[in-house]
C-alpha cells in the first residue's frame, strides 16, 4: 500500500450511523405535524431519497433548502399541509437532529485513530459547514471538505477536484472510502482516485457503477488492509 498518500472518506453512513439519528429526527417531525400510522425509519428513508433527487437536479444551494423541498415531496401526499416557512422549520429540526446525534459505527473510532497517525485523512461531505460541525466525531479530523465550501454536491467532479487540490497529492495516490455508489464510487473513480467500497448493506453493484478497487462489509476491512 505504498502508493497511498492520503485517504478521503464519505462521512454520513460510512463513518457514522446517520440512519438511526435520521429516524429520530423524522419521529420529531411526525410528532410536530401530527402524522402517525407509519414507520419513522421508512419515512426518513423516503425523505433521504427525495433529498438526493432534489439536490442532483440543480446547482448547489444550502442542504436544508433541498431538504425542505424533499420534505414537502414526501409529506404532502400523506395529507400534511404546511407553509414554506413551516416546511423549512421542520427540515431544520430533522437535519439538525440527524447530523448532531449520528454516532460512529462501533468499529470506526479505532480504525480512524490508527490511520490518522500514518496518513492525512479528509472527510468529503455533502453537508453544509454548520451542519457538519454539529457532529462530535468531526473533531477527529484536522481537515475536511463540505459541499458548501466546494459549491457542489458529490458526485460532481468539482468537489472531488477540490479535495485532490487541497490534499496536494496525485489523484491516483488518494484512496476514497465510502458506502455510497452514486455519490462516491461514481464521483471519485472518474477523477483517478481509487475507491474502497464499505458495503454495509450487502448491496449489488449497480450495472453502470465502476468496480471499486476494494470492497469491505465495514471499516474493519480497511483497518486490516493497512494492518492497523
Amino acid at each position: 500500500m505504498d502508493w497511498v498518500k492520503a485517504i478521503t472518506f464519505d462521512f454520513w453512513g460510512t463513518l457514522v450511523d446517520v440512519d438511526s439519528s435520521g429516524e429520530t429526527g423524522m419521529a420529531r417531525v411526525m410528532e410536530r405535524t401530527g402524522l402517525s400510522g407509519m414507520s419513522s425509519r421508512e419515512l426518513y428513508l423516503k425523505w433521504d431519497f427525495a433529498t438526493v433527487r432534489r439536490y442532483r437536479s440543480d446547482v448547489w444551494r444550502p442542504y436544508v433548502q433541498w431538504g425542505a423541498l424533499a420534505l414537502r415531496d414526501v409529506l404532502e401526499p400523506l395529507g400534511v399541509s404546511l407553509s414554506d416557512a413551516e416546511f423549512a422549520e421542520n427540515a431544520e429540526l430533522l437535519i439538525s437532529t440527524m447530523t448532531s446525534q449520528a454516532k460512529p459505527h462501533p468499529e470506526v473510532p479505532a480504525v480512524i485513530a490508527a490511520l490518522k497517525r500514518r496518513y492525512p485523512l479528509m472527510p468529503i461531505t455533502n453537508m453544509d459547514d454548520r451542519l457538519f460541525a454539529m457532529n462530535p466525531f468531526r473533531a477527529e479530523f484536522d481537515q475536511y471538505l463540505t459541499a458548501e465550501d466546494a459549491g457542489a454536491f458529490k458526485p460532481s467532479a468539482i468537489i472531488f477536484g477540490k479535495a485532490i487540490e487541497r490534499l496536494g497529492a496525485p489523484a491516483q495516490s488518494i484512496l476514497h472510502v465510502s458506502l455510497a455508489q452514486f455519490a462516491d464510487l461514481e464521483g471519485a473513480m472518474p477523477m483517478g482516485m481509487k475507491v474502497a467500497w464499505i458495503n454495509r448493506g450487502g448491496e449489488a453493484l449497480g450495472p453502470f457503477t465502476p468496480r471499486p478497487l476494494f470492497e469491505f462489509s465495514d471499516l474493519k476491512g480497511l483497518g486490516e488492509l493497512f494492518a492497523v
